[in-house]
């Protein structure tokens, strides 16, 4: 996957800027989207401790989504795994197409080959832009997830 970089890097500035969150679309209304591409390509890659994904205030954000992620927490098979992901993506249509599987991601994150989840701190708050489905794979691997977290700090 990392041989795309440059691609994906491109996808979580567009995502950051078409985020639904209105905490996340009041921020970056005024940023120059050159100097965030910039500034989450210098942004270091750390590990986020997959047992905290509670503190990510998006994560979730519907009862549908709370649900699929509950059942996800206890589900020990791969196939029973990729079904709730597959229902999960049913439910939020993309504007982005996906150029991976489900099947792939897991793959990739089991790997530890898959370029990192972004995450934007804001107000100390984590809010994800990019990188739901390698979260959920992380989760149910019980892997750290590697992730870029950008903050307003950097941004402005």
């Amino acid at each position: 996957m990392d041989n795309k970089v440059p691609l994906f890097d491109n996808i979580d500035v567009e995502n950051l800027f078409q985020s639904w969150h209105r905490d996340v679309k009041s921020f970056t209304k005024d940023l120059d989207q050159n100097s965030v591409l910039t500034t989450i390509k210098n942004t270091e890659v750390s590990l986020f401790d997959i047992s905290e994904y509670d503190k990510v205030l998006n994560f979730t954000n519907t009862s549908k989504c709370i649900d699929v992620l509950n059942r996800i927490l206890k589900v020990k098979d791969v196939d029973r795994f990729i079904e709730l992901l597959e229902e999960r993506d049913s439910f939020h249509p993309r504007h982005i197409e996906r150029e991976y599987s489900p099947k792939q991601i897991l793959k990739s994150v089991q790997e530890n080959n898959y370029h990192p989840i972004l995450f934007l701190e804001l107000n100390n708050k984590y809010y994800i832009i990019d990188g739901r489905t390698r979260f959920y794979c992380c989760i149910f691997l019980n892997l750290p997830a590697k992730v870029r977290i950008i903050s307003e700090n950097t941004l402005k």
